[in-house]
Parts: structure tokens; sequence; C-alpha cells
């Protein structure tokens, strides 16, 4: 018997909205413990995915300046004396899902053949695939899914 998305899938899918900011989106994925999660607009219809990868380029990729000139330093006192002027650390990462995503999504149908997700991730270099129900998210597979039932679908064959 053809084992199918359905059959290998997490169903209780983890989705994250495309006007989450990048810091929550951090914070979903590691108290979650995932390396990524399918992102939906308002109606909760796809729109992309968002990866630990997608997080780590757009740190990489921006041109923040990390310190601001400050005149916090002109009245802050330290035993009586004031402190020599420096620089203040401010946080200006204020982007979203939206800019970091990629938005192609490599999805399937629920009937789709494992051994058929298995070549589309191996050709496309992908660690996971939407499974859907026309626009809605309805399960995702990781490449670790697959692992666990390829040997079980080749033994078949």
């Amino acid at each position: 018997m053809t084992k199918l998305a359905r059959d290998i899938m997490t169903r209780n899918v983890i989705t994250v909205p495309q006007s989450m900011d990048v810091r929550d989106l951090a914070k979903l994925l590691l108290e979650k413990g995932i390396s990524g999660a399918p992102v939906t607009d308002d109606r909760g219809d796809l729109v992309g995915v968002v990866s630990q990868t997608d997080l780590i380029y757009y740190s990489l990729s921006r041109d923040d300046e990390l310190t601001i000139r400050t005149d916090f330093y002109a009245s802050a006192r330290m035993e009586g004396s004031h402190i020599p002027t420096g620089f203040q650390i401010e946080d200006t990462n204020t982007g979203t899902v939206e800019d970091v995503m990629t938005p192609v999504i490599y999805a399937v149908a629920e009937d789709t053949p494992v051994d058929r997700i298995a070549l589309m991730m191996t050709r496309e270099h992908i660690h996971r695939v939407i499974v859907r129900d026309g626009q809605q998210p309805v399960g995702v597979i990781s490449a670790l899914d697959l692992l666990r039932v390829l040997p079980a679908v080749a033994a078949s064959a």
C-alpha cells in the first residue's frame, strides 16, 4: 500500500501571521522547538514559509546601526560624578515575518504519495513541505518525517 501525505504529516500546524514581529517569531520557534513554519495572511491563506535560516540571513543582511549617540550620559551620575560620554545600544530590529519569509510555497495535497514528496524535497533542496486543502495549511511534512517512513516505503516497493 502506498503511503500518502496524510499518513505522515504533522497535523497540528503552527502557523505564523505575516504581520508578526521577527523577535516574536524567533521566540516562537525556540519555544515550540521547530525550525520553521507556514506563513498566513489575515484570512489564514498560505502566503509563504519562514525558517531559522531566513531569520539568520535577515539578521546578517541588515545594515542597522547597533549603537547611536545619546545624551543619556550628560545627566547620568555615578557615585556623584558624571559618566563619560558614550554610546547606547538601541534595538532597531522592527521587521515583520513578511520581510523575512520565503514567498515560494512547496505544497502538496493530502493524497500525494510519499515517494513524490521525497523526490520534490530532494530536487528542490527543501526541508519541509506544506500539506494544504485549497489555500489552508492542514499539515507539514519535514525531512525527518520522510526519514521515518522511507525505509518502509523502499522495503514495500
